[in-house]
């Protein structure tokens, strides 16, 4: 051991200074400084236990365990189902467009999704998105009384309505109040928006009282997004001007 040591010594204290000399900036420095010697393996393979038991959770924790597509299964590309352009302008929904026509077609494709994913849609938690997931939790009771709490605290006025829903809702957590505010509650705020005539929406903006409860509010609405050459129509929650 002691000569190899001593033989060696002389070769790289020449890698070193040939190193420290060398004007020549190296993009990727090669060489017994930077990569280490990994010696041949000269033993019997195991086909069965390619490493151990350690080695293989160490690998599973930087890399993640696999869990879609499943093994043995395969994935092909139909033209059947296609997306943005290539979907059909029409469906054959009795009011194409409305309100149940939309929950229909979402309801549709998560079906397919969970069908094509298997164990991996509720791997991945797709079952807890949505607002017909999130709806299970919340009685008609609750969603009147948020309804109402959120309105009491509009994003506009730089009030916070999650402290208050928090301390209104013992039984459910920051995170379902959360998920309930951004799957179910603001979806639903836009669709009426939108089905009234409105084009330019603010998302985050809850006003005090329903704008769409009011027949002058769904005219002015629709005046707003079907003539812009017409008279100007006080409307600031349309804009997202402050």
């Amino acid at each position: 051991m002691g000569k190899q040591k001593n033989a060696e010594s002389p070769k790289k204290e020449a890698d070193r200074v040939k190193f420290l000399t060398d004007s020549a900036q190296l993009a990727i420095p090669i060489g017994s400084l930077f990569q280490a010697e990994v010696p041949e393996w000269i033993g019997v393979p195991n086909k069965h236990h390619p490493c151990d038991k350690d080695d293989a959770s160490d690998t599973s924790r930087w890399l993640g365990t696999k869990s879609w597509p499943i093994e043995g299964s395969s994935i092909t590309n139909s033209d059947a189902d296609k997306i943005g352009n290539g979907r059909p302008d029409s469906c054959s929904c009795t009011s194409p467009g409305s309100a149940k026509c939309v929950k229909f077609h979402i309801q549709e494709k998560s079906a397919e999704l969970q069908q094509d994913l298997g164990p991996a849609f509720r791997d991945w938690n797709f079952h807890t998105m949505g607002e017909e997931a999130v709806l299970r939790s919340w009685t008609a009771k609750e969603q009147r009384k948020f309804e109402t709490l959120v309105k009491g605290h509009p994003p506009s006025q730089h009030k916070s309505f999650l402290k208050p829903a928090i301390e209104a809702f013992p039984s459910k957590s920051r995170k379902d109040i959360v998920s309930y505010y951004c799957n179910v509650f603001v979806p639903r705020r836009i669709s009426k928006l939108t089905r009234a005539g409105c084009k330019t929406i603010d998302s985050d903006d809850d006003e005090p009282s329903e704008i769409i409860n009011s027949k002058t509010s769904r005219k002015r609405c629709q005046a707003d997004s079907t003539s812009s050459s017409s008279k100007q129509v006080k409307t600031p929650f349309l804009r997202g001007h402050r």
